[in-house]
């Protein structure tokens, strides 16, 4: 459901159902209270608001998000302003997520891991919420932002943390269709179920991790180009076969043109290995499919098709990830 907040300085702010209350702000207070809707919104962030602190700040936010999901859409604007995020605010933070951050009106500034961007209308950033950064903009701003549970990020993209160090185009292309994507989300998660509601969020990821792995800069970003040029066509190879019974570190490692050993070395220190993260992928497939397919579809069926040929390793495994059976998601969505 979205939620909608409005701090236009002295005036009345709206409440989340669109009506206002008498009650009346000065700046100094509206800049208290978007700092606290700002991190409540996102994550615990500090706010400065430069040289015009003692002027009235303007700022509106409304929020599009998915019952039960820690997955949200929102579109925020603001005068100047800048954010940071300090290891204090991250310990003390129980759920890291990522934020994709569109800006639509003016560029925006970003340091994170002693990289520095500048990003223009027309371009988005991933910004890491694990790790401390800075972000801002010089003058008023208007911007989408997609956040992103770590969890559901890492499962879908291998080190995405690789990608707070870069700008991605959304001219065209596929960076073109996700951020059309996400406004059509907005337009219309409102109009879906509570299931169909995590699943755009889901598909708006899918595009996502499509833009980042076919990005070649990460190459540069590592401090290995032949060991991440290795990695990315051993993730794409991966993806594109999925499918097939007979994927194995051994078949990856005779298509990519390396030693088994050297596959397992490359994988090492990922928090997977070869094998898990194949797994890893396989579950988190036959779970989108099967959140998608038509009351009454065979659970062995959709294990099958995703590389698992004995149905009850799969549902060993896929109750180990979720927490939950397959069945107990199609009775959940029935």
């Amino acid at each position: 459901m979205p939620v909608a907040a409005k701090l236009p300085g002295c005036a009345r702010p709206a409440r989340a159902d669109g009506g206002t209350r008498p009650d009346t702000w000065s700046s100094s207070n509206s800049q208290d209270r978007w700092t606290q809707i700002i991190s409540d919104t996102y994550f615990p962030l500090t706010l400065n608001y430069g040289a015009h602190a003692e002027d009235v700040f303007q700022g509106t936010l409304r929020v599009w998000k998915a019952a039960g999901s820690d997955y949200s859409l929102s579109r925020l604007s603001s005068d100047r302003a800048e954010y940071s995020r300090s290891r204090s605010q991250i310990s003390e933070d129980s759920q890291a997520s990522f934020l994709v951050t569109i800006p639509l009106r003016a560029k925006v500034f970003f340091s994170q891991q002693g990289r520095s961007l500048s990003c223009p209308p027309g371009h988005f950033i991933v910004e890491q919420g694990g790790a401390p950064y800075r972000f801002g903009y010089e003058s008023p701003n208007d911007m989408w932002v997609f956040k992103v549970p770590e969890e559901s990020m890492k499962s879908r993209i291998r080190r995405p943390e690789r990608y707070s160090q870069h700008c991605f185009s959304a001219h065209e292309g596929i960076g073109c269709a996700f951020v059309e994507f996400l406004k059509i989300c907005s337009q219309h998660v409102n109009d879906c179920s509570v299931q169909d509601q995590g699943r755009l969020f889901e598909q708006a990821l899918n595009m996502l991790s499509m833009v980042l792995e076919q990005d070649e800069r990460v190459l540069n970003s590592d401090q290995s180009h032949l060991k991440t040029a290795h990695l990315m066509r051993i993730e794409r190879y991966i993806s594109a076969n999925l499918g097939a019974p007979e994927l194995s570190p051994a078949r990856i490692a005779h298509f990519c043109g390396i030693s088994l050993r050297y596959l397992h070395k490359l994988f090492a220190g990922s928090g997977y290995t070869v094998g898990e993260w194949i797994r890893a992928q396989r579950l988190e497939a036959a779970h989108r499919e099967l959140e998608s397919l038509p009351l009454g579809v065979n659970i062995g069926e959709v294990a099958y098709r995703w590389g698992f040929s004995d149905q009850a390793q799969f549902s060993r495994a896929f109750r180990k990830r979720f927490d939950y059976s397959a069945s107990e998601l199609l009775d959940r969505l029935a």
